[in-house]
């Protein structure tokens, strides 16, 4: 074999190798930005944003879902075919390149991510259900209907024969006697107006800027009224649950007449968990919004999300507007519907 020959292989051997090093670099980032995305979209929570119409019946909009189905094929694996480049009157041992260390780094990486999806999993179900009583097995959904003003609204969806929290707003120079509503309802909650970004309500609203003997005021009177009340979620709010001191204010009111607060979640600003924690409470939140779009196909989704959402973690909570075409969507979803339990707060949270 001439000199020139031998020039020309190693020239071969030496592209090859260095392709070949190429290759596991590559595979290398592309398994480290793998993980570090997998990771950041498990952090993100149902980073939702929600926008507030300028409807009394729709001032809820849509927060950012929780990401809650993140589908990781865990399983998937990068095979790599190691190349062997050996000649006779070369000994090279660099061009025995192989990538075993490759597939155990990959398996590592998938590992690691098994560890972290778990532990959010938990972290986020401790946040969500302090307190609550969850039972995989037996999967609950609590079905909130918010903006309630009048008899009819109540008497629509009792046809349905689903069981419904009602959430009846406050009496006020807007909606009078609204506490006469609870007559013959098993429960109930109330809808308290807490102030909106870029929107002024008709009803009677808590500001941030409210004195504290304001909010006592306010709270004071919906137990006097609502005298079964536990629980009060808020209409509106993004401008007032985002306000660390605003909230403070509202839970030494709330824990006067031991009542809860449900986070209605209107905006993705919210400081109530904080405060909530801060205060030794449990943190309640909403988990879906069924009707922020009034479409009966998308509420029907919507459904079945809050469904899905109640199967896999235990229990969910879902708000729902007095719409026709809400009770369309939820008379259509009924046997999904019946395939879980519908219960009132009071049964998960004592």
């Amino acid at each position: 074999m001439s000199k020139s020959t031998l020039i020309k292989i190693q020239r071969l051997l030496i592209i090859a190798i260095l392709f070949l090093l190429c290759v596991a670099l590559s595979l290398a980032i592309l398994i480290k930005y793998q993980k570090q995305q997998v990771l950041k979209d498990i952090n993100t929570t149902q980073s939702s944003l929600s926008l507030e119409n300028k409807n009394q019946n729709l001032d809820l909009n849509k927060t950012y879902k929780q990401d809650f189905f993140i589908d990781i094929n865990q399983s998937s694996k990068i095979s790599i075919l190691e190349q062997v480049i050996m000649d006779e009157n070369l000994s090279i041992q660099e061009n025995n390149i192989s990538l075993e260390n490759n597939d155990e780094n990959l398996s590592q990486v998938v590992e690691e991510i098994k560890i972290d999806e778990k532990i959010e999993e938990e972290i986020q179900k401790d946040i969500k259900h302090k307190n609550a009583k969850i039972d995989k097995k037996n999967p609950k959904l609590v079905l909130i209907i918010d903006d309630i003003s009048n008899i009819d609204q109540i008497n629509e969806f009792k046809k349905l024969n689903l069981k419904f929290t009602p959430s009846i707003f406050p009496s006020d120079n807007f909606y009078k006697d609204t506490h006469k509503l609870t007559k013959n309802l098993k429960f109930y909650m109330v809808h308290l107006p807490l102030a909106a970004i870029n929107y002024e309500s008709k009803l009677d609203t808590l500001h941030p800027n409210d004195s504290q003997d304001r909010i006592n005021k306010k709270i004071a009177d919906i137990k006097k009224n609502f005298k079964g009340v536990k629980f009060i979620n808020n209409h509106t709010g993004s401008l007032f649950t985002s306000d660390e001191k605003a909230m403070k204010k509202l839970y030494r009111a709330l824990d006067k007449h031991n009542l809860r607060f449900v986070d209605s979640l209107t905006t993705p600003n919210s400081k109530v968990e904080k405060i909530a924690k801060q205060m030794g409470h449990g943190y309640i939140q909403r988990d879906v919004f069924l009707d922020d779009i009034n479409d009966i196909a998308v509420i029907k989704k919507q459904i079945k999300e809050a469904v899905m959402l109640a199967k896999k973690n235990g229990f969910a909570i879902a708000i729902a507007h007095p719409k026709k075409n809400t009770i369309l969507a939820l008379k259509e979803s009924k046997k999904l519907l019946n395939s879980i339990k519908l219960v009132y707060l009071s049964e998960i949270y004592e």
